[in-house]
């Protein structure tokens, strides 16, 4: 399945450092203006300063252990979008921002499936042959914390372990989409930062994790943050057919920014976001 809108113009926004609060309060004011009737179907890739660890829109704040986190300088902030923990140091982060006019399916595993083509073809031009993990999601409400240590229908897979999870969130018809490739392997430092009910439970959990997924350094792939940054480009430009520009936001959506990231940087939200 996929899409082929002719060459639609695309936009690429500039990947400037930036602290989570921010970059997840830009998410969502790009999901808030792509019901926009001139609204371009928008890429971006996040830089994290400092590090942060992101959970689902809907998890336990109960899962992250606030105070190893405040000693170890990781921000810690609430996702637009479902599933679990996700530690953006040495990741690879991408949002992507599609308006109700893409008519995607409305069957979510199937506009997965779409938009992962572009995944799928980036990680191809860097040498890597990675599949769309096809398993049911069965295991994922028993696996505590981290995201990567649980599998879903919107997972590319290595050889069997997950290289790349994503998450959506709609708006009347507009889609917000973004996700994480692992550069480097940081998930000690990711399993410090969760709550354990013994020191045998995380260490168990963490050899869990690490069968699971595989970071790109470890999947025989010579590449950085720019190298993905480009073959994102490439991919999304073949799959999709869009001629991808670099642009920028527009008035309405720097306030948009400006009012949401005082929302995403709220104690409020980060405890208990629901709704």
């Amino acid at each position: 399945m996929s899409i082929n809108r002719g060459c639609e113009r695309w936009r690429l926004l500039p990947s400037q450092p930036a602290d989570g609060y921010s970059h997840m309060a830009l998410d969502q004011a790009l999901l808030e203006s792509a019901l926009q009737e001139d609204f371009p179907p928008t890429l971006r890739f996040l830089r994290w300063d400092p590090p942060a660890l992101s959970i689902g829109r809907f998890q336990d704040i109960k899962d992250v252990d606030l105070e190893v986190c405040a000693r170890e300088r990781i921000d810690v902030v609430r996702r637009p979008t479902g599933g679990k923990c996700i530690l953006h140091m040495d990741d690879f982060t991408y949002s992507l921002v599609l308006p109700p006019r893409y008519d995607l399916p409305q069957n979510v595993v199937d506009a997965y499936t779409v938009i992962c083509e572009g995944i799928l073809a980036a990680v191809k031009r860097l040498g890597l042959q990675a599949v769309l993990q096809s398993r049911e999601r069965g295991d994922y409400s028993k696996v505590k914390g981290a995201c990567f240590a649980a599998s879903t229908q919107a997972d590319l897979e290595y050889k069997g372990r997950k290289i790349c999870g994503s998450a959506q969130v709609r708006r009347s018809g507009a889609l917000l989409q973004h996700g994480s490739i692992l550069l480097l392997d940081r998930s000690e430092l990711l399993y410090r930062l969760l709550r354990f009910d013994s020191e045998e439970e995380r260490l168990e959990s963490l050899r869990s994790y690490r069968s699971r997924c595989v970071p790109m350094s470890e999947a025989a792939v010579d590449c950085n943050w720019v190298d993905m940054s480009e073959s994102f480009i490439e991919g999304f430009s073949e799959c999709f057919a869009a001629h991808i520009e670099k642009g920028a936001l527009s008035p309405g959506e720097e306030a948009a920014w400006h009012r949401l990231r005082k929302v995403y940087g709220s104690r409020e939200w980060l405890l208990g976001a629901r709704g």
